[in-house]
């Protein structure tokens, strides 16, 4: 470096992400010197490329300055459901939980000094009646309920992949090794094994409960060993006594909201359906137009989680549906 002023190797490197922290370190301080910034790209006119310096002037501001949260698109639970569910590498996982920390990032998040790429906090808010497909970064696409909202880095760091979440939300982890997929919402973190469970964590609520369907779940609380969670098995948190305790699940228990099921009809009325999806899960489904409940319909539902039944039955029917906690609403013209 020649009176202070880096080397156009050197420039590259840092273009490139390649140079070491106090190589990057030496830039930034060379490009904090600079009164009038845009004459950096005035001052090496040796490389053979005329726009090389303004490349490098755009990601050294890329690197410095401080990141904006990026706006979020949230995408309604519609035909692209096909191919998110069909992924074998995709681990499944449903959350509510209630006590998120917005203002915290994880320390491992950040990206290394030296490194260009900045990884930015995401926010999507589910503010509507229906449930919302959203795609991370890495491949995982997450279903949002209702007053449900979440927070990331994005991209995730290479080291871990967090999410703080508040409200109830599915997940379809993208395995990879390499990174671990925390949840986190307070003091409770859940980390991903490879897995389908269910976290139920509402703010102001005396017990915290995260039950595993299929595969493996490690729960944790600070300060305390995690537990590790297998198929049908539960850990329960007191977040007043900061307990956490592992119990069995009955089997009697009614599947949850995303645990799969196959249930046919042939020729049967939307009423009829209903009832069985509520004696199936366990939740509550009403009528606002009443003409809706004569519509008749044949069905083979294979494997299948209720909001994508319930989508289905909305695509064929020309109806849509509402969802408050375990309470669903459908609406539409009906039939004759």
């Amino acid at each position: 470096m020649d009176n202070d002023h880096p080397s156009p190797d050197l420039l590259e490197k840092y273009r490139s992400g390649r140079c070491s922290p106090d190589e990057a370190r030496l830039v930034e301080r060379w490009y904090d010197s600079f009164e009038n910034r845009q004459d950096l790209a005035r001052q090496h006119p040796q490389t053979q490329h005329p726009d090389y310096a303004r490349k490098v002037l755009q990601q050294i501001r890329r690197r410095i300055e401080e990141a904006e949260p990026r706006p979020v698109r949230m995408l309604p639970f519609g035909r692209n459901w096909f191919w998110a569910l069909s992924g074998v590498a995709a681990t499944l996982l449903l959350l509510t939980v209630g006590i998120w920390p917005f203002q915290r990032v994880e320390t491992a998040e950040k990206p290394a000094l030296g490194s260009l790429a900045i990884s930015k906090l995401a926010t999507l808010e589910n503010k509507g009646k229906t449930i919302l497909r959203h795609e991370l970064a890495d491949g995982s696409v997450v279903w949002l309920n209702p007053a449900t909202k979440i927070q990331y880095p994005n991209p995730f760091a290479r080291s871990i992949r967090t999410v703080h979440l508040e409200g109830e939300a599915f997940f379809e982890v993208r395995r990879d090794t390499a990174r671990p997929f925390v949840i986190r919402s307070g003091k409770l973190k859940t980390e991903v094994l490879g897995t389908t469970f269910n976290v139920r964590a509402y703010r102001n609520s005396p017990r915290f409960e995260v039950s595993v369907v299929t595969g493996q779940v490690a729960v944790s609380v600070a300060n305390q060993k995690a537990v590790l969670l297998t198929a049908r098995q539960q850990a329960v948190f007191n977040p007043k006594a900061e307990s956490l305790a592992k119990t069995g699940l009955p089997r009697s228990a009614k599947p949850r909201l995303w645990e799969p099921t196959t249930i046919a009809f042939e020729w049967a009325s939307l009423r009829q359906v209903a009832d069985a999806l509520e004696d199936t899960f366990g939740v509550r489904i009403t009528f606002r137009n009443p003409a809706l409940e004569r519509c008749k319909l044949r069905a083979d539902f294979t494997n299948m989680r209720l909001p994508v039944i319930l989508n289905l039955l909305c695509k064929s029917t020309d109806a849509s549906y509402t969802l408050t906690g375990q309470e669903i609403e459908l609406d539409g013209l009906g039939c004759p």
